[in-house]
C-alpha cells in the first residue's frame, strides 16, 4: 500500500503538467480591468499570440488573417465557422450570420440586453441589425468568439471603436485604441522626415468619441512637434475647436517653460 501511494504521488506532477501543456496564457477577450499594455502577450509594441498557427480569413473583409487570442478562442471560432448548433440568426445588409445566444450574451452587454431581457428580439430566432455593415459585424463576431487582436486592412478603425462602445465590447475598444496608437501614431515616436504621420486624425477620432487618454496622448505629442503638425494639411482640416485647443496647449507649455 505504501509503495502504491508513493507511486501515485510521484505521478501527480506529471499528470498536472500534461493537463496544463495545452492551456494558453491568453484570455479570449481583453478583461474590463486590464488594458493591452498590461497583458503578457504585448511586448515591444507588438502583440504576440502563442496559440497554434491556425488563423481565419474573412472573405468579405479582404485578405487579412484574423488570428484568435487563445486555444479556447480557436475552439469557439471553429464552433462559429462550422455553424455548430446555432440558435440565433443575425441579418446585416442582407447577409446572415448564425450565432449562439449564450456566447453573445456572455461577451456583449448589448446582446445580453437584447436577447435575454425584455426586448422583442429576446423571443425571436431571426434579428436584423441596422447602422452597421456586414464587414463590421464579421469583425464583431470574430472578436466575440475568438478575441481577435487586429482588424482586416479595409476596416475603419474609428468606426469600429464607436461600434465597440455601442455594443458594450470593452475589449474590442482596447484593440481599436491599440491599433490607432500603432497605425496612426506609430506609438508616439518622433516624426520621420518626409513621412505623413496621422496623429492629428487620431486626435480628432479620440476627441469625437470621448477617449480621453488617447486624446491627451495625441495632444501631448502635438505639443512636442507643433511645427511639424502646423505644416500638415490635416491640421487645417481639424475642427476649429481642436485647432484652438492645440494653440492654447502650446501657449500654456511656452508660458510654463519661462
Amino acid at each position: 500500500l505504501a509503495r502504491h501511494r508513493a507511486c501515485s504521488l510521484a505521478f501527480v506532477p506529471f499528470l498536472f503538467l500534461s493537463n496544463t501543456a495545452n492551456l494558453s496564457p491568453h484570455p479570449v477577450g481583453l478583461p474590463r480591468s486590464e488594458s493591452l499594455h498590461s497583458l503578457p502577450f504585448l511586448a515591444n509594441n507588438t502583440i504576440y499570440s502563442r496559440q497554434s498557427e491556425k488563423s481565419y480569413f474573412s472573405p468579405s473583409a479582404g485578405n487579412s488573417k484574423l488570428e484568435t487570442a487563445s486555444v479556447l478562442g480557436e475552439d469557439l471560432m471553429m464552433l462559429y465557422k462550422k455553424c455548430c448548433c446555432p440558435d440565433i440568426n443575425i441579418c446585416v445588409e442582407g447577409k446572415e450570420f448564425q450565432a449562439h445566444r449564450a456566447i453573445l450574451c456572455a461577451r456583449s452587454s448589448y446582446f445580453a440586453a437584447m436577447l435575454s431581457g425584455s426586448w422583442a428580439e429576446s423571443s425571436q430566432e431571426h434579428i436584423t441589425l441596422q447602422g452597421i455593415s456586414h464587414v463590421e459585424m464579421s469583425v464583431i463576431l470574430h472578436f466575440i468568439y475568438g478575441g481577435i487582436l487586429d482588424f482586416p486592412d479595409k476596416v475603419d478603425v474609428g468606426r469600429m471603436l464607436s461600434i465597440a462602445d455601442m455594443y458594450g465590447l470593452d475589449g474590442l475598444k482596447e484593440v481599436a485604441i491599440y491599433i490607432l496608437k500603432r497605425d496612426y501614431c506609430n506609438f508616439f515616436q518622433k516624426p520621420v522626415p518626409g513621412k505623413h504621420q496621422p496623429v492629428l486624425e487620431c486626435m480628432a477620432i479620440a476627441h469625437s468619441l470621448g477617449v480621453e487618454n488617447l486624446y491627451a496622448a495625441c495632444m501631448k505629442w502635438v505639443g512636442k512637434h507643433f511645427a511639424k503638425c502646423l505644416s500638415e494639411k490635416s491640421f487645417a482640416s481639424l475642427p476649429t475647436e481642436l485647432q484652438n485647443n492645440c494653440l492654447v496647449m502650446l501657449i500654456n507649455s511656452l508660458v510654463s517653460s519661462i
